[in-house]
């Protein structure tokens, strides 16, 4: 099988379909009904589809899920950023506690 991409093998699919039933007459003359095949490509078609639908809002889900991660992250990241600038101005920088602080963002 070709290397066609996703929207290319698509394409094929509703393609072949619709010629085949353009051409029914011509293959059923030739002794081949093409009936089934046309529904079994149509119900493949179909369920490729869903999960073309289904991979789409997944992938839509996900990418809001990273976003809303991103934003509790940075939430987390500011928090203790403050903390480490409170604990640096009450102690002072020469403290030994600021000091391990200060490696933690390098």
């Amino acid at each position: 099988m070709s290397k066609m991409n996703e929207a290319n093998k698509r394409d094929f699919v509703s393609q072949m379909i619709s010629l085949v039933e353009e051409e029914t007459t011509v293959l059923t003359e030739k002794g081949f009904d093409p009936t089934t095949k046309i529904e079994d490509l149509k119900t493949q078609k179909t369920g490729a589809d869903k999960a073309e639908t289904a991979q789409q809002e997944a992938a839509a889900k996900a990418k809001e899920a990273t976003s809303y991660s991103n934003l509790k992250l940075d939430e987390a990241y500011k928090e203790a950023s403050n903390l480490a600038d409170l604990l640096s101005g009450l102690l002072g920088k020469e403290n030994e506690l600021v000091k391990k602080m200060r490696k933690f963002r390098n």
